[in-house]
C-alpha cells in the first residue's frame, strides 16, 4: 500500500510538472498558431521519428535479452521489450529516474528471472548507457561548442560531472572491492556524524549492492565480449534517440543542418538535463530544447518543435509504458486467481 501511495504521489507530481511546463510554453507562444504549425508539418518525418524511438527500445531489449540468455534465462524479445517499456514509464514518473530499474527487477522476478540475473543485466545496460552518453556528449561539445548558449554551459558541465561521477562510482564498485568498501565506510561515518536514523538499513542495502557489483565484475571479466557487444548495442540505441530532433527538424521543411550535427546537439542537451532530479526531466528538458535549438528552428517554429520532439521521445512512450504496465499487472493477477 505504501508503494502504491508513493507511485500515486509521483504520478500527481509528474502531471503537475507537465501542466506547469505547457502553461509556461503557451504563455510565451500563441496556442492556436503553435497547434496550426504542428498540424501542417510533414507527417512522414514524424513517423520516422516514432520509428527511431521504437528502435531505441528494440536495441535496449536486444541487449537485455542477450545478457539474460547468457545467464541462462530464456527470455524472448517481446518480454524484454515489455521490461524496457515498464522501466521507461517508472523512470519517467520518478525523480532522477530512480524507479525504473527496481520495477524492471520486480516484474522480471515475477516471471521467474532471479534478482541477481536481472540486476546484473540492468547494471551492464546502465554502465554501457553512461559510457555511451558521455562519449556522445564530449563529441557533441567538440563539434558544436559554438552553438552552446553561454547560459547553458554550466548546465552541461553539471550534467557531465554528475554522469562521470556515476560512471566512475559504478566502475569502482565493479572492479575494486577494497576502494568501494572504503568509500562506503566513509559514507556511513558521515551519516553517523549527522545522526541519521536508518544507518543499519542503508548499510544492509549497500552491502547487498556491493555483492551484486562483485558478481557483475566476475561476469564481465569472464565475458568481455558480452560487455563490448553491450556497449556497441547501447551506442546504436542512444544514436537512434538523439536522431529524433532531426526528423522533427525535417518535418518543418528545414535542411540547413545535417543529421550528424543535430544528433550531437541533442547529445549535449541530453547530458545536460538527464541528471536533473525531476521526473522525466520534465520542464528542464523543454526549457533546454527552447534554449539550445533557438537558432536551429527559428522563433516561429520553436515551441511547436519542442512539443513534437518531447511528444515523440518521451510523452508518447510514457503512455505506451502505462498501457504495458497495466496489461502486465492484469496478466499477473489473472494467474493468481
Amino acid at each position: 500500500m505504501k508503494n502504491k501511495n508513493k507511485i500515486l504521489k509521483n504520478i500527481i507530481f509528474f502531471i503537475a510538472l507537465i501542466v506547469i511546463t505547457f502553461a509556461v510554453i503557451f504563455n510565451n507562444n500563441d496556442f492556436k498558431q503553435t497547434i496550426n504549425i504542428i498540424l501542417n508539418v510533414k507527417a512522414s518525418y514524424i513517423i520516422f521519428g516514432i520509428i527511431a524511438m521504437t528502435f531505441y527500445f528494440i536495441f535496449e531489449s536486444i541487449n537485455i535479452k542477450i545478457i539474460l540468455n547468457k545467464l541462462g534465462d530464456k527470455v524472448n524479445i517481446l518480454s524484454s521489450l515489455k521490461y524496457s517499456l515498464i522501466g521507461f514509464f517508472f523512470s519517467g514518473i520518478t525523480p532522477a529516474a530512480t524507479g525504473g530499474q527496481p520495477m524492471q527487477i520486480y516484474y522480471m522476478n515475477k516471471e521467474k528471472i532471479p534478482v541477481t540475473h536481472s540486476t546484473l543485466a540492468l547494471l551492464i545496460q546502465l554502465c554501457s548507457f553512461h559510457i555511451s552518453t558521455i562519449i556522445c556528449g564530449v563529441v557533441g561539445l567538440i563539434l558544436n561548442y559554438k552553438l552552446l548558449p553561454k547560459n547553458f554551459i554550466w548546465l552541461f558541465i553539471l550534467g557531465m560531472t554528475l554522469k562521470s561521477i556515476a560512471l566512475i562510482t559504478m566502475l569502482i564498485c565493479l572492479f575494486s572491492q577494497k576502494l568501494s568498501k572504503k568509500i562506503v565506510n566513509i559514507f556511513l561515518k558521515l551519516l553517523e556524524k549527522i545522526k541519521y536514523r536508518k544507518i543499519d538499513e542503508i548499510k544492509q542495502n549497500l552491502d547487498n549492492s556491493l555483492k551484486e557489483y562483485n558478481q557483475g565484475s566476475k561476469f564481465i571479466k569472464n565475458n568481455k565480449k558480452i560487455f563490448i557487444k553491450s556497449l556497441f548495442i547501447v551506442l546504436i540505441q542512444v544514436l537512434f534517440y538523439y536522431s529524433i530532433p532531426y526528423f522533427v527538424y525535417r518535418s518543418f521543411n528545414l535542411n540547413d543542418y545535417n543529421i550528424i550535427k543535430i544528433i550531437f546537439i541533442q547529445a549535449m542537451l541530453f547530458v545536460s538535463v538527464s541528471s536533473i532530479p525531476l521526473p522525466g526531466a520534465v520542464g528542464i528538458s523543454e526549457s533546454a530544447f527552447l534554449n539550445i535549438y533557438s537558432n536551429t528552428f527559428g522563433t516561429d517554429k520553436l515551441a511547436s518543435a519542442t512539443l513534437l520532439n518531447r511528444g515523440i521521445n518521451f510523452y508518447l512512450f510514457v503512455l505506451i509504458g502505462i498501457v504495458v504496465t497495466l496489461y502486465t499487472i492484469i496478466k499477473h493477477k489473472k494467474k493468481h486467481i
